[in-house]
């Protein structure tokens, strides 16, 4: 903690300062809580708490609260959230929070950075632990299916399928089916045994159909 004990501080400014400490504390070591006097703006610097962009009490104003002050005068908003980058890199969330008199008119203001430079590179790094690599077209990650039998993996495969195309399998035309099969073969269903056997019963045709679709999708890929 850093400050000066100014008895001419306008007690609004004194009463800020009262709390500004416990604010400094709550919020933590990232961040930096500065009381301005802005009635002397070149040493505007009443009260440091917490170390962020290594100021100390009796320095000015910053170049951005002048501008505030110029362009609006005592209309001046709170600045809230804005991004700020020091000298050395680091990056900042910054505020700047007007105190104004009885009269409305600004006095001094309260300002709060955290710096944000090790949140952005834990970001960064979470980004890249949790990133996942495109998939091809013809695969579906997201839908991969953890069971514990081989024949669960194989039902959740033609449930999904018949689900994809959306057409109760009483409606079904002969290219339907054979699409449904084309796609389930593209996922390698029938190399597990007894998928043809399967597949047949929820198509409602014979075993027999389904050997023929299969050698019809084959022969046309070679």
């Amino acid at each position: 903690m850093e400050g000066r004990n100014n008895k001419e501080m306008h007690p609004y400014l004194q009463a800020v300062l009262q709390s500004a400490e416990g604010l400094s504390v709550m919020l933590g070591s990232r961040y930096e809580v500065i009381l301005h006097d802005l009635s002397h703006v070149e040493t505007s610097i009443v009260a440091i708490y917490g170390n962020v962009t290594n100021r100390k009490v009796g320095g000015p104003a910053t170049n951005y609260l002048l501008q505030l002050l110029k362009t609006y005068g005592d209309e001046a908003p709170n600045s809230l959230n804005y991004r700020n980058v020091l000298p050395d890199g680091r990056v900042l969330r910054s505020s700047t929070i007007f105190i104004r008199d009885e009269n409305n008119h600004i006095i001094g203001s309260l300002c709060i950075n955290q710096d944000q430079t090790d949140f952005i590179v834990a970001s960064k790094l979470m980004q890249e632990l949790t990133a996942f690599q495109k998939p091809s077209p013809e695969e579906d990650p997201a839908g991969e299916f953890f069971a514990h039998d081989i024949g669960d993996v194989m039902e959740d495969m033609v449930r999904t399928e018949l689900e994809i195309l959306q057409k109760p399998v009483a409606y079904m035309q002969k290219e339907d089916k054979l699409a449904v099969v084309q796609r389930m073969e593209n996922k390698g269903i029938f190399d597990v045994k007894g998928a043809v056997e399967y597949v047949a019963e929820k198509l409602g045709v014979s075993n027999y159909t389904i050997y023929n679709y299969l050698k019809e999708i084959r022969s046309s890929r070679r």
